[in-house]
């Protein structure tokens, strides 16, 4: 979107103006910089939080009157991540808010990122929960014509363990993989020392207490090879 497109654009510009300053700037100077844009309050706190994300001193900046205490709680995300977020937030605030569908979205998307934000674990970009909690609430929000919000946030979060569950779960498939595959390789070497030769897939086999299909389909993964003994 050219709007969204522009709006990163001047964020660049004043990080180079702060960044002259030796990164520090007045709240003042913050607005001043927006002043032809029309920001909301909300918006300009946005700025402001973007701005000190970046190693910006914002004097005259006295924050936001309430925060998540899950945010309070646990901070489980990059730095980058929350760049990601904050800038997230800001366009969130751009959205237009002319239709009933257009209110209702900016309504619940910063809900959906707090959400994000409180469920999310690390090893996963936080912009892939949060898109997924933006599925899972479009999904809601087209099947029901009115619902509750207690009900809508409860999908939502439910949406998102479903992803962190399965991610979490391939995470343990594949690590108890590599050990298998760790395992396999160590008593290869090991064989191949006690016995001064190459080793069989049945005498591996043997030795690790698993069938040889089972040996095969680890030396496939592993891309190594044992041939039996002739």
């Amino acid at each position: 979107m050219a709007d969204r497109a522009q709006f990163q654009k001047k964020l660049g510009e004043l990080l180079a103006v702060a960044a002259g300053q030796g990164n520090k700037m007045t709240q003042q100077e913050v607005e001043a910089f927006f002043q032809e844009d029309n920001l909301t309050a909300e918006q300009m706190n946005l700025v402001s939080e973007f701005l000190m994300s970046q190693k910006v001193e914002v004097s005259g900046y006295t924050g936001s009157t309430e925060k998540d205490s899950a945010e309070e709680e646990k901070d489980t995300l990059s730095q980058q991540e929350k760049d990601y977020v904050a800038e997230y937030l800001i366009d969130i605030e751009k959205m237009p808010k002319v239709t009933e569908q257009e209110l209702t979205l900016a309504y619940y998307l910063p809900k959906v990122v707090k959400e994000a934000v409180k469920l999310h674990i690390p090893g996963i970009f936080i912009g892939d929960v949060i898109q997924e909690g933006n599925i899972s609430l479009m999904m809601y929000l087209s099947e029901q014509e009115k619902a509750e919000e207690a009900e809508v946030l409860e999908h939502v979060r439910a949406g998102i363990r479903t992803m962190l569950e399965s991610h979490t779960e391939e995470k343990r498939r594949d690590n108890k993989m590599v050990e298998r595959v760790n395992d396999l390789d160590e008593t290869i070497k090991s064989m191949k020392e006690e016995y001064g030769r190459k080793v069989s897939v049945d005498e591996v086999a043997e030795r690790m207490g698993i069938t040889e299909d089972a040996v095969e389909d680890i030396l496939k993964l592993a891309g190594e090879e044992v041939k039996d003994e002739e």
